[in-house]
């Protein structure tokens, strides 16, 4: 946890200065690309307001102090809002999003895995899991943008599909109701589900294939065990731990992965503010973009070992044990 506190430091200035390095002026951008037709001194007068006449550090070290100070982190060059209520508007939009995508996911993927691995192990062929595997192959490789146009593509495609919305929701009363939020939310879910589940799946299927050749196997097939009894009860218990440390990395890879995906399903979540923030050049909502996903991942990190240590507690014993052997420390 102390450890995140410099890198999270280190990702905000690497961030903040790739940022505000883009080509473009935001002042333009926040004139539509109509600032000849303006006072010079007005467009001096915006950009004095937002600090945007200042050099880079300071820039950052006035950034910084408004967040340690004051917690806040700017105000948007669109609408003069701060950053924080900005962003806040879309998080419950991508939770949901992210939320169903990681149900669908690790459900469709463990599943998908093991029913590859059980198939290998009954029939000892691998011809029969080909067609099976293969398509995981293929939808671990697509773009999940390539995938969302398929989606659009098949929906109106087939009229039985009509009856789920294509994008996102226009007015907010139509997702008052829990039930109408996942309803516009299933198809965009479904879409960063595909390329994810794949790849659970074939994570699983490795796990789960060297497990199969160990000794507990053979003998749980000698006590008359079945194939699909022994992969579900016994190998798939095995491939827990892994599998729960790869389930707290997705929540930042579903989220970062949402960002064209939102995009093309008009969601209303903040991906699609991450694009719209880089075309307008808004550089407060892209640097707290930024921050928040970077946090996310050390956070995910963080969590992955405690739950590793929770579901094994041979591995959190050895890491108390790596702590206490430390010299000069104390856990």
């Amino acid at each position: 946890m102390l450890s995140a506190i410099p890198l999270l430091i280190v990702l905000s200035i690497v961030s903040f200065g790739l940022i505000r390095s883009l080509p473009g002026d935001p002042v333009d951008a926040m004139m539509g690309g109509n600032t000849r037709d303006i006072d010079p001194r007005e467009l001096q007068a915006i950009r004095n307001e937002f600090g945007l006449d200042q050099p880079l550090p300071k820039q950052y070290f006035s950034w910084l102090k408004g967040f340690i100070g004051q917690g806040e982190l700017g105000r948007s060059y669109q609408d003069n809002r701060k950053v924080l209520v900005v962003i806040g508007e879309r998080i419950p939009a991508t939770l949901t999003l992210v939320g169903l995508s990681l149900v669908l996911t690790f459900t469709n993927g463990i599943l998908w895995g093991l029913f590859m691995v059980t198939v290998r192990f009954k029939f000892k062929n691998a011809l029969v899991e080909a067609p099976f595997l293969t398509t995981a192959l293929l939808l671990h490789s697509v773009p999940a943008f390539f995938l969302g146009l398929l989606v659009i593509y098949v929906v109106t495609l087939v009229p039985a599909f009509h009856v789920i919305p294509l994008f996102g929701p226009l007015r907010g009363d139509e997702v008052a109701i829990p039930a109408n939020l996942v309803r516009f939310a299933f198809l965009p879910a479904l879409t960063l589900a595909l390329n994810r589940s794949a790849k659970v799946a074939l994570f699983v299927r490795s796990l789960a294939l060297d497990e199969i050749t160990k000794g507990y196997v053979t003998t749980a097939l000698a006590k008359g065990l079945s194939n699909s009894q022994v992969v579900l009860r016994h190998v798939a218990r095995n491939c827990l731990v892994p599998v729960i440390s790869l389930l707290a990395l997705s929540l930042p890879t579903l989220i970062g992965g949402s960002v064209l995906v939102e995009t093309i399903f008009a969601w209303p979540g903040t991906g699609r503010l991450a694009v719209e923030a880089t075309f307008g050049r808004n550089f407060p909502v892209m640097t707290t973009l930024v921050m928040i996903y970077g946090t996310m991942v050390v956070l995910s990190n963080l969590v992955a070992d405690i739950l590793v240590g929770l579901a094994d507690p041979r591995i959190g014993q050895n890491l108390m044990d790596r702590a206490q052997q430390r010299p000069g420390r104390s856990f």
